[in-house]
């Protein structure tokens, strides 16, 4: 009898030593799961609306919370459950434990999986892709679509996996039809955003000299700069001016190339290099892309608050147009949006003078009417009764002046 009782000890001091390995071996397992939660999360907003729509978003977004509420409450009642049982011991308590998670965990696979075939079977599938096959499935439906392309390269990102992105990026390259060069144009755009945030000054290099062999060269300088200035960082900055150097060379002829590279250093504050840049453009356009440069040129100087400079620049173009309304409108609205109100009533005043020496413009009977309607109609919004008033007596006095002409 006695033989009988120690064999069993025995066995009892085997089973716990070895339910304690089962829990060191699931606490690793527990540990290791951590671990992988805190995998880094690469940055997606790479310059695009990746979203397919913020309703169905928010949607998806209801759906999880439901069932992160649903499976905390499942593993809480089991623990309740476990807990209540005092009769039972240690060991077999971990192992309905641990048999309990494997029954929320499948439980929770089960959801996921029908949840899954409800979004297909209703299409909202479609709306919001969740993996390879959902983007797969879509793209060949609608190969052509540069929104679909980049969204798959966005949901690649979120998985830190910049590899795959790349290669969707090719994938769409080789997919999309050639007259669609808007599409690839947007696609090359994501790719060269990629390449600025996690490559290299060599690899955004070679990505623009391919990306210039599909699409116009023109256009994709323009949005690399834009990328590089929104990266905002010094070194970014600097690579941006260097291809606004080389743009504004290699595309001596086209006036968006110098008006950009202009924007980019009034913004930068620096004044003196955007004038000068102004003049270097003059002397490269023909001279009928002129008064669009000078234009362009002097409403950049009022968004940068240049207001005097900017005056000068519309003067200066009025006197060599003195028939051109359309410049006047411009300098006009300018001046409301960004100037002073009493400048533009001085300016009016300066046009609508017949006798003022210093009159801006040499405007027919027709245009000189659409002149003080515009000019009444600014009063009306930005000056009171007065002001109005003021503007038909300078509208009559005009009338006078012209009959006796």
């Amino acid at each position: 009898g006695e033989e009988i009782e120690e064999d069993d000890s025995m066995t009892a001091d085997d089973e716990g030593e070895n339910s304690g390995n089962d829990d060191d071996s699931s606490s690793d397992d527990e540990s290791d799961d951590g671990t992988q939660q805190k995998s880094t999360v690469i940055d997606t907003n790479v310059g695009f609306d990746w979203s397919g729509g913020s309703a169905p978003q928010e949607t998806l977004r209801a759906a999880k919370r439901k069932e992160i509420t649903e499976s905390s409450s499942e593993e809480d009642g089991d623990d309740s459950d476990s807990d209540s049982d005092d009769g039972s011991s240690e060991t077999g308590g971990k192992a309905r434990h641990s048999s309990k998670r494997t029954q929320v965990a499948r439980r929770k696979e089960e959801r996921a999986t029908s949840q899954r075939e409800a979004a297909l079977a209703d299409g909202t599938a479609d709306e919001n892709p969740e993996t390879s096959a959902d983007f797969e499935r879509l793209l060949a439906s609608d190969p052509n679509s540069s929104e679909l392309w980049i969204r798959y390269m966005a949901f690649h990102l979120t998985l830190a996996d910049i590899g795959a992105a790349r290669k969707v990026a090719e994938k769409a390259f080789s997919r999309i039809e050639f007259r669609e060069e808007g599409s690839k144009l947007n696609v090359w755009c994501a790719l060269l955003t990629i390449e600025v945030k996690y490559g290299n000054e060599d690899s955004v290099d070679e990505a623009l000299t391919r990306a210039c062999q599909q699409v116009n060269p023109k256009h994709i300088h323009l949005r690399l700069c834009e990328i590089l200035e929104k990266e905002g960082s010094t070194v970014a900055l600097e690579r941006a001016n260097a291809l606004y150097q080389k743009m504004c060379r290699r595309f001596r002829s086209k006036k968006k190339a110098w008006i950009a590279y202009a924007k980019f250093l009034l913004y930068s504050k620096r004044l003196e290099e955007a004038f000068a840049l102004s003049k270097r453009a003059l002397k490269s356009l023909p001279t009928y892309k002129h008064i669009w440069l000078m234009s362009h040129f002097g409403q950049l100087l009022y968004e940068n608050k240049k207001q005097e400079q900017a005056r000068a620049v519309f003067e200066a173009l009025l006197r060599e147009n003195p028939r051109r309304s359309d410049l006047l409108s411009l300098f006009l609205d300018q001046e409301v949006k960004h100037g002073e109100i009493q400048t533009v009533r001085q300016i009016c005043s300066r046009v609508s003078n017949t006798a003022n020496p210093d009159r801006l413009m040499k405007f027919n009977d027709k245009q000189m009417k659409k002149f003080f309607k515009k000019w009444f109609s600014m009063e009306e919004k930005n000056g009171s009764l007065k002001d109005c008033d003021a503007v038909k007596e300078a509208a009559r006095q005009y009338i006078e002046s012209s009959s006796v002409e």
